[in-house]
């Protein structure tokens, strides 16, 4: 394995496990390195709890270099692109030909914490723990397939479809269920 080094501290970077995924790590400075993919990953990922997050943060953060940085990998610029973290300023460094991003200390944590404050990441969380309580309660579950089963039927073609929909989205939303595109 070819060794990295850190393009702040230009210290030799560690492999770290991350939300599941592996990325290269400062252990001077805490930045990190990862592939463009599992950035994207990782930022939507709900396993490390808030407070972890930010902690996180907190102690890892020395602020936004704004000093520009070679790729570890191909040693060419990497571009300064904006990190959306609501109420900072902070950038993200990106190398394009080689998928990789650097983040400062803290970023990371900061940019997990930015998307999870967003109201559609809290919306799915919501869902997902709705369906993970009706699926630990046989008895719910139950009480919700007969209340399904009993919504009433129409005669008119459209409400037959509208209702068939509702049911699919439903089950799409509650049990991951492939979703069918209503009025096939």
């Amino acid at each position: 394995m070819i060794n990295r080094h850190c393009p702040v501290c230009h210290v030799p970077l560690e492999p770290e496990d991350y939300e599941g995924f592996r990325v290269l790590r400062c252990p001077d400075c805490a930045g990190h390195l990862v592939d463009l993919t599992r950035y994207e990953s990782i930022k939507r990922l709900p396993r490390k709890t808030l407070p972890e997050l930010e902690a996180e943060a907190r102690d890892g953060f020395q602020g936004d270099n704004p000093e520009p940085i070679r790729c570890p990998r191909c040693h060419l610029a990497m571009q300064k692109r904006p990190l959306h973290v609501p109420g900072f300023d902070l950038h993200m460094d990106l190398c394009r030909p080689c998928s990789l991003a650097w983040l400062d200390g803290g970023e990371l944590a900061m940019a997990q914490l930015g998307h999870q404050s967003t109201p559609g990441f809290q919306d799915r969380q919501t869902h997902r723990e709705r369906a993970e309580a009706l699926e630990a309660d046989p008895d719910r579950k139950a009480a919700f397939d007969e209340a399904l089963s009993n919504m009433p039927l129409e005669k008119d073609p459209f409400s037959q479809g509208l209702k068939e929909s509702i049911v699919d989205a439903l089950q799409h939303i509650l049990f991951r269920l492939p979703f069918r595109f209503p009025f096939r």
